[in-house]
């Protein structure tokens, strides 16, 4: 019984979603030009070319900064802070579980009120770093514990020392499952808005620069459908909807592309 009403759950959720997407594809598709994908917002006819970079920059380095990061959390947690491990896990939680709207707040106080940065690209990066780091952590947690300890014991029966063990046999047969991690972290980067109203703002420059502001694809939705005077600003919310989920789709499915083929050559 609970297999078919889980069952049918599902299937009102999938066409719930097909719905909205349809309905989003309709309205938006008729405004998804070139000009529209390559120029950058200006009234009536803007177009999203600035925010495309903003979100792939911006979501690219928070990734390359929180990535390495979480990875050495993991391996510390794992195999040299026994004692720490319970704490630490819950350090990971609270921080996941705070809003990212108070992370953007002190983060703006420190980078902004502090130390004088500017609201822009940059600013927004150590937002979204400072938002990613424990998800990467607790991500690379949960992929070297599905490594069998089987693995460790006949590294260390052979010899290896711990981070011998680590780096040559653990970090290889979980690779494939960070990788699939990773894609799954870009797309909840690249979703983020609140945060970056408030370090990254709400437009763009013309000529791009780390210091100029840095308004992405899910920003500027939230700006056409509250802050927008445009006759079409629906379609262009839309459009950019589409754009955005185009983009984080493609990426999740090449990060599990690459895990696959990772994972099969580790096999």
């Amino acid at each position: 019984m609970v297999h078919y009403l889980a069952m049918v759950l599902a299937g009102v959720a999938v066409l719930a979603f097909a719905a909205i997407l349809l309905s989003l594809v309709r309205e938006g598709m008729p405004a998804i030009t070139w000009r529209f994908l390559a120029s950058t917002s200006d009234g009536e006819s803007g177009g999203i070319g600035m925010e495309i970079v903003n979100t792939a920059v911006m979501t690219g380095i928070a990734l390359l900064v929180t990535a390495p990061l979480g990875l050495l959390v993991a391996i510390f947690q794992k195999d040299y802070a026994h004692r720490e491990s319970r704490e630490i896990g819950r350090m990971h939680a609270t921080l996941l579980s705070a809003p990212t709207i108070v992370i953007a707040l002190v983060i703006y106080r420190v980078a902004v009120g502090w130390w004088h940065w500017p609201v822009s690209v940059l600013t927004g990066c150590l937002v979204l770093s400072v938002i990613n780091w424990p998800f990467m952590a607790a991500l690379t947690s949960q992929a070297i514990a599905g490594v069998p300890d089987s693995y460790r014991e006949a590294s260390m029966a052979l010899g290896a020392s711990k981070f011998e063990t680590m780096t040559r046999v653990v970090l290889p047969a979980a690779m494939g499952r960070l990788i699939d991690g990773w894609g799954l972290a870009f797309a909840r980067l690249a979703g983020e808005s609140a945060a970056l109203i408030v370090t990254a703002g709400v437009n763009v420059s013309h000529n791009w620069s780390f210091l100029g502001p840095g308004e992405t694809l899910a920003v500027h939705i939230w700006y056409i459908r509250t802050e927008g005077v445009a006759v079409n600003r629906d379609a262009q919310a839309a459009a950019t909807g589409i754009v955005l989920m185009a983009f984080i789709t493609v990426v999740i499915w090449l990060a599990g592309r690459v895990a696959h083929l990772v994972g099969k050559g580790g096999t």
